[in-house]
C-alpha cells in the first residue's frame, strides 16, 4: 500500500513546510558537499515551521559539483583536507588510488582529509589538483588515471607463455 506524501508536511514531525528562495542575505549552507564554506543562492529550500528541518531543492547537482571543483582547483592557497577529499570524490577516485597517484601513503592522505594534518606539500597539492582535473574531465581520461593508479599500487606481474619456439606476453 503506497502512502501519498504531502508536499507541505514535514516527514519528521508532520509540521507545515514553507518554501523560500535563497538569497545572498540568507543562503543555504551546502554541508552535504563535505565542505564548510559552500553557500547556495537562488535555490528553493523547504523548511518545517515546527522542527526547522531544511530540505533543499538543488537542480543540476553534477554541474554544481563541477563548478565547486573548478573553484577549488583555481584556489591560490594550499587545499585543506576536506577540499582534497571533495576533489578526489568528485573525480571518482578511491583514496588508495588517489594516494598512489599523488605519491603519498594512504594513511597520510587519510590524516590530511580528516584534518589531522593541515595539508600536503605545495608540490603534492598541485599534483592532487592536476589528477582531479584530468580524472574529472571525461570518462576516458578518468580510466587512464585509474589505470595509472593501479600500476602504482603494487608490482604488476608480467605473465609470459612459451609457444613452441618463442615467448609471448599474456594479457593480464
Amino acid at each position: 500500500m503506497d502512502r501519498k506524501i504531502e508536499r507541505n508536511k514535514c516527514q519528521l514531525c508532520g509540521g507545515t513546510m514553507v518554501t523560500r528562495k535563497t538569497t545572498p542575505e540568507r543562503p543555504y549552507r551546502y554541508e552535504l558537499s563535505g565542505l564548510d564554506n559552500v553557500l547556495l543562492v537562488g535555490i528553493e529550500v523547504r523548511e518545517c515551521r515546527q522542527c526547522h528541518v531544511e530540505v533543499p531543492v538543488i537542480p543540476k547537482i553534477a554541474a554544481l559539483h563541477k563548478a565547486i571543483a573548478q573553484d577549488l582547483m583555481l584556489k591560490k592557497e594550499l587545499l585543506y583536507g576536506k577540499e582534497i577529499r571533495f576533489l578526489r570524490k568528485n573525480a571518482g577516485i578511491a583514496a588508495k588510488q588517489f594516494a598512489a597517484l599523488i605519491g603519498v601513503d594512504p594513511a597520510h592522505l587519510s590524516r590530511v582529509e580528516n584534518g589531522k594534518i593541515e595539508s600536503v606539500s605545495p608540490g603534492t597539492d598541485k599534483l592532487a589538483r592536476a589528477v582531479a582535473a584530468v580524472a574529472s574531465d571525461g570518462e576516458h581520461l578518468r580510466q587512464v588515471v585509474l589505470a595509472m593508479a593501479e600500476e602504482r599500487l603494487g608490482p604488476q606481474l608480467s605473465l609470459f607463455s612459451l609457444k613452441k619456439d618463442h615467448w609471448e606476453k599474456l594479457a593480464a
